[in-house]
């Protein structure tokens, strides 16, 4: 059950349950701690974590290979490399879910140098990358701007063997597109065997011909989004973008009028916040939580305080 959540992204419901076989005196075994971390690393609740850490610990399970995996992953993806570094460094021979997690850490943390590193470390101690530890590696060169780099690393790839996979692809296109290399990114894309089906290549794409203001070709990708998924709202908003940085404010009234005709909408984004080891989800307008008097009455009370402020500063 726990692992059913986690995979279905329903972090909390996972985090209750393992606590629930913790207050109901149940054995915890390697695998329900490994569930649990890596829900803590998917939620980036390190305090959580942490706790669990502690049990892992007290129960024996930390010596565990497959724990160890687990905390390195979530210590990496809550933002605590130093202490995923020191668990990495308390076991003898790390696997490579282990070094990859390492390594997705400091690719998620724009830290490619120290990603280049761990690369190294895992072709010293004689084992195979695989398609994880490259994902990490292009991510690590996209976010930081290096092209030769990326392209290195891609050709290192295709030349062991590694068959690129969307997600391959999609770093290498937003790589090449933050360089400003569009007309290479839309080539790759081209030629790419998941151009037809994998409508999130066009979509980079299509984003960085916005911030460049590249409207051929925006609208080339955005045709190439729309053919395979007409109603895909998030390229109709990237499309109104460029419309309007390009000065074709005509088009953007068009295309704003076909957004109420389709009756398109952009999904809200979610934000979460961990207070007294419960987690909280939010978006824009929501008014579901059970405490939202409460939240609405403490932010009137803070504007109030501030405008106070403003008027003793004058």
């Amino acid at each position: 059950m726990i692992t059913g959540h986690c995979r279905t992204a329903d972090g909390e419901n996972a985090i209750k349950l393992f606590h629930g076989m913790l207050q109901g005196g149940q054995k915890i075994d390697s695998f329900a701690l490994s569930s649990a971390l890596s829900t803590c690393a998917d939620l980036a609740t390190l305090k959580q974590g942490e706790m669990i850490h502690c049990q892992s610990v007290k129960i024996g399970y930390d010596v565990e290979i497959s724990a160890h995996g687990s905390l390195i992953d979530m210590y990496a993806k809550t933002g605590d490399l130093q202490a995923a570094k020191s668990t990495i460094s308390q076991v003898k021979s790390p696997d490579l879910k282990a070094w990859n997690a390492m390594l997705e850490g400091y690719s998620h943390n724009g830290k490619t140098e120290e990603a280049m590193k761990i690369f190294d470390e895992i072709l010293k101690n004689n084992l195979r990358p695989d398609h994880v530890t490259f994902i990490s590696l292009l991510t690590a060169c996209s976010h930081c701007g290096l092209t030769d780099e990326g392209k290195f690393v891609w050709n290192y790839m295709k030349e062991n063997g590694l068959r690129p996979g969307p997600k391959h692809y999609s770093c290498m296109v937003s790589l090449l597109s933050r360089a400003r290399l569009l007309e290479e990114a839309e080539e790759m894309i081209s030629e790419s065997p998941f151009s037809e089906d994998y409508i999130d290549l066009w979509r980079t794409l299509l984003g960085s011909c916005v911030t460049n203001r590249n409207l051929e070709l925006g609208v080339r990708a955005a045709e190439e989004v729309l053919s395979i998924d007409t109603d895909d709202n998030a390229t109709h908003v990237l499309l109104i973008n460029l419309y309007a940085a390009a000065g074709k404010w005509d088009a953007v009234t068009r295309m704003r009028r076909k957004m109420r005709g389709l009756m398109l909408e952009k999904d809200p984004g979610l934000s979460w916040i961990e207070v007294m080891n419960d987690i909280h989800v939010f978006s824009s307008g929501d008014q579901s939580h059970p405490k939202i008097n409460e939240m609405q009455d403490e932010l009137h009370r803070l504007q109030g305080n501030m405008k106070r402020s403003k008027t003793y500063g004058k």
